[in-house]
C-alpha cells in the first residue's frame, strides 16, 4: 500500500530492521549460557534473558542507568535467578557481548535495497558506540547518518525522537517515512509524531496495524513507497 502522502526521505530502525538482532542474540546467548549456568535449559533461559533485556534497556532509555549499568543489571538478575555466583559481572557479560558481535549479520535484503533509497538515515534507541560498530560491520556507515537518543533529546517512541531526527537532518517530517520492525514503538509512534509510519513485519504477524500505518514484509517493498 503506497502512502497517501509524498515521501522524500527514509528513516530506518537498525536492530530487527537492518541487522538481525534476534538471531545474533540467540547465537550469543547459547554460547554464553554454557559458561554462566551449564545446567540451564537454554531455550527457557533465553526467554528470561530477553525479558531482562527489555526491562533494563527501558531503564537505560529513561536515563536511570548508563549503558554499562544496564548490562550489569541484566547479568545480575540472570545469575541471581539461576543461583549462580553474582560476581565478575563485566567479565561475564563480555562473553555474551563477544559472541553477539561475531554474530552480527544484515538481513538478506539490506545490500540490495539501501543503495536505492536516496535520502536515508538510521534512528536507533541503542548505544551510539555499539550501533556505530554495527553500521560499520554492515557496511552502512558511509551510506547513512546514524542518530541515537543523545543526538535528538529523546528515545522512541517519544514524538521528540522522530521530530528531533528530522530537525537534525533538515527534513520535513510530514514527508519522511519511518521504517521499523516494532509496530508500536516504531511505526505507530512515528505516525503519531506526524511522519509516515511503516511497519516492517518480516514474520507475517497477525497483529493489526492502525489504518495510518503502511505495512511491508521486506525492505524490497520500500523503493515503491518513495516518491
Amino acid at each position: 500500500m503506497k502512502p497517501a502522502r509524498v515521501v522524500e526521505a527514509v528513516l530506518l530502525d537498525l536492530d530487527g530492521t537492518l541487522l538481525d538482532h534476534r538471531a545474533a542474540a540467540r547465537v550469543a546467548f547459547s554460547g554464553a549460557c554454557r559458561h554462566w549456568v551449564p545446567s540451564a535449559a537454554v531455550g527457557e533461559a533465553l526467554e528470561f534473558w530477553r525479558s531482562l533485556e527489555k526491562v533494563h534497556m527501558q531503564r537505560y532509555l529513561a536515563g536511570e542507568l548508563s549503558f554499562a549499568e544496564q548490562c550489569r543489571a541484566r547479568m545480575r538478575d540472570f545469575l541471581t535467578a539461576y543461583g549462580a555466583a553474582v560476581d565478575h559481572l563485566d567479565e561475564k557479560f563480555a562473553i555474551y557481548l563477544g559472541e553477539y558481535e561475531r554474530a552480527w549479520r544484515p538481513f538478506e535484503d539490506v545490500a540490495e535495497v539501501v543503495p536505492k533509497l536516496g535520502r536515508a538515515a538510521v534512528l536507533s534507541n541503542g548505544d551510539r558506540a555499539q550501533q556505530r560498530a554495527k553500521m560499520v560491520r554492515l557496511e552502512l556507515d558511509s551510506r547513512m547518518p546514524l542518530l541515537v537518543p543523545a543526538d535528538v533529546g529523546a528515545a522512541k517512541p517519544a514524538a521528540a525522537s522522530f521530530l528531533g531526527a528530522c530537525g537534525r537532518l533538515g527534513w520535513d517530517p510530514t514527508r519522511v517515512l519511518y521504517v521499523g520492525d516494532d509496530l508500536a514503538t516504531d511505526a505507530e509512534a512515528a505516525a503519531a509524531a506526524g511522519l509516515v509510519g511503516c511497519w516492517l513485519d518480516r514474520d507475517g504477524s497477525e497483529e493489526a496495524a492502525r489504518p495510518e500505518v503502511t505495512v511491508i514484509h521486506s525492505l524490497r517493498e520500500l523503493p515503491a513507497l518513495i516518491s
